[in-house]
């Protein structure tokens, strides 16, 4: 009888230790799963910041652009640093601008002109580069090859311009170099950012790399305004927006967060956006 006693005293003791095992093991399994999906889905959501900053691109030596699905005539005028209507002039492309995927879009050269040619099936017109323009109306500009018309065009000013975000200026305009050329605005968590001046919004997306979630605003024929890092895009393309509407959710860039870059473009070329913005 005692050795039963002893017999079942031991077997309770290693049943109460490998309970205790298992329910130690499942519980580091429970939390190591934790910490890797946690890890994971945090990777995910850094998607919408961007990794690089904003740049000017380099107009590719063929001097053509293909366009991507989601691109705008505005969008890649905006990338390479470009006037939107040049290059519409360029490629022989009226307003409302419309383009496709997979279009060939001429970057640099002078506007299409039209020909009659003569075959053996008749005449018929067709669209060729005007090289009598092209060496009349383009230069070279800061000794890269984009093109860039000399026509004069009268200064179309934006009666109102406002702040995008109430905020301090982190990071200045600079004119050197081929970096992005505008600033950056410390706002608040979930902050809506606004339109820095009445206009249409002519791009609203996440194809120019190192501006995130981005959004386009043309203001007349010679302003545009971005508003770039945003967390979410709350206007779509087409849609006209009054001085003060909002147009997103602030975002930011990595750490630096929430942040707002904001760019002004007159005739295509980047200014400082503190000259026309009223002073706080």
């Amino acid at each position: 009888m005692q050795e039963a006693k002893v017999l079942r005293t031991f077997i309770n003791k290693f049943f109460t230790m490998t309970q205790r095992f298992i329910v130690v093991i499942s519980v580091c399994l429970l939390v190591t799963g934790c910490a890797s999906d946690s890890f994971h889905y945090g990777s995910i959501g850094n998607t919408r910041s961007t990794s690089s900053s904003p740049k000017t691109k380099s107009i590719p030596s063929s001097g053509i652009h293909r366009v991507q699905s989601g691109d705008t005539l505005f969008s890649i005028a905006f990338s390479y640093g470009l006037d939107y209507r040049n290059v519409a002039n360029i490629n022989g492309i009226d307003s409302p601008y419309v383009i496709y995927p997979n279009q060939k879009i001429r970057l640099r050269g002078g506007p299409k002109s039209v020909r009659k040619v003569t075959t053996t099936r008749g005449t018929k017109t067709v669209s060729t580069p005007d090289e009598s323009v092209t060496k009349n109306s383009t230069e070279k500009v800061n000794s890269s090859s984009r093109s860039v018309s000399t026509v004069n065009i009268p200064d179309q000013k934006v009666s109102v311009w406002r702040w995008p975000i109430a905020g301090s200026v982190t990071k200045s305009f600079s004119n050197a170099g081929v970096s992005s050329k505008g600033i950056d605005i410390r706002g608040k968590d979930s902050e809506h950012v606004k339109a820095a001046a009445d206009g249409v919004v002519v791009y609203a997306g996440n194809g120019l790399i190192g501006y995130g979630n981005l959004v386009i605003v043309k203001h007349n024929d010679v302003y545009l305004s971005a508003y770039a890092y945003n967390d979410r895009i709350l206007v779509k393309e087409k849609q006209s927006v009054r001085a003060g509407d909002s147009l997103a959710i602030i975002g930011g860039k990595g750490s630096e967060r929430p942040l707002l870059h904001f760019e002004v473009r007159r005739d295509g070329q980047p200014i400082d956006p503190l000259k026309v913005l009223p002073k706080q």
